[in-house]
């Protein structure tokens, strides 16, 4: 069996998450377009499912490091908790709600990605007490390129699910047809979930939140990033290209690419067995091939 498809330990127990809310200092780009005074700060609420430190004569399985998960477009930690739950059975995982969106502030005028990407890097020294793998799903990608490029010294490695946005369809209406095609692929539930999320951020931020997508360049940022990264690609997704993720890869100083056969855009909801596999083999490969993944204990906040 290839690394990548390490599967979880069978029966393994999931602790039920926490609530954990963190107080960030307002990104100073941010600031400036605000107009906001220098004090200003946002509130991060993220669930956390925290486990005891492995002791350091177990199997590197035992011994994960605190994985961070970021939730795509518009939507909230909630959103990954099938996978999170998983990936959990053997280590700490943190599901933040981007500032706004889910139960974090609700910065004005909107932040970019490169703000958001900020807050994150902010954010990890006050969750973590040692390096973390940030895994972002979708918008999340951009979003956790940004702050791995900026707090490199807080990360172990990058996972990429279903990274936006293509080159050649950052345009509305490149965008359009596809997400009407990628709505076709959702479960039931997903949407409900989307539904509720879009609610409570907005649709304008929301839409605000996305022409700063298409204004980013990804491919850019992951140059700058020197923590091993993985690159994931469901079959099923109209969102994302093969060509796009190939071209992720190629620009990286250290990437592997996995395409996961019959997966969903939406993966860490829809497919989150399939996901917690790949991101538990990739975790297990660096820590065989001396990849510097270790296991840390999550702070919690005071």
């Amino acid at each position: 069996m290839s690394p990548l498809l390490t599967p979880s330990p069978p029966g393994s127990p999931t602790p039920p998450p926490a609530t954990r809310q963190v107080e960030v200092p307002a990104p100073p780009i941010w600031r400036v377009r605000a107009g906001a005074p220098s004090d200003t700060m946002w509130t991060i609420t993220s669930l956390c499912w925290d486990r005891p430190a492995a002791p350091a004569d177990l199997a590197p399985a035992d011994r994960r490091p605190p994985i961070v998960l970021v939730h795509g477009l518009g939507v909230a930690a909630g959103l990954g908790v099938p996978v999170a739950g998983r990936l959990a059975a053997t280590g700490t995982v943190l599901a933040p709600d981007l500032p706004g969106c889910g139960r974090s502030s609700k910065p004005q005028p909107v932040p970019g990605i490169a703000e958001l990407g900020t807050a994150v890097a902010s954010w990890l020294p006050a969750v973590v007490t040692a390096p973390a793998v940030l895994v972002g799903v979708s918008l999340g990608c951009q979003v956790v390129l940004e702050a791995a490029a900026q707090a490199p010294d807080w990360v172990s490695a990058v996972v990429l699910a279903s990274p936006t946005v293509d080159p050649g369809r950052r345009t509305w209406r490149g965008q359009l047809w596809r997400w009407q095609a990628e709505q076709t692929t959702q479960s039931v539930r997903l949407k409900r979930i989307q539904l509720t999320d879009y609610r409570r951020a907005g649709v304008g931020p929301v839409l605000r939140t996305f022409s700063a997508a298409l204004a980013d360049r990804p491919e850019d940022t992951i140059r700058r990033v020197g923590a091993p990264v993985l690159v994931c690609r469901g079959t099923r997704d109209p969102l994302v290209s093969d060509q796009w993720v190939a071209e992720l890869r190629r620009q990286a100083p250290d990437a592997r690419l996995r395409r996961l056969p019959g997966v969903v855009h939406a993966m860490s909801h829809d497919n989150p067995a399939e996901f917690a596999r790949v991101v538990h083999g990739f975790l297990d490969e660096l820590a065989t091939t001396g990849g510097g993944v270790d296991g840390a204990r999550t702070r919690v906040p005071g």
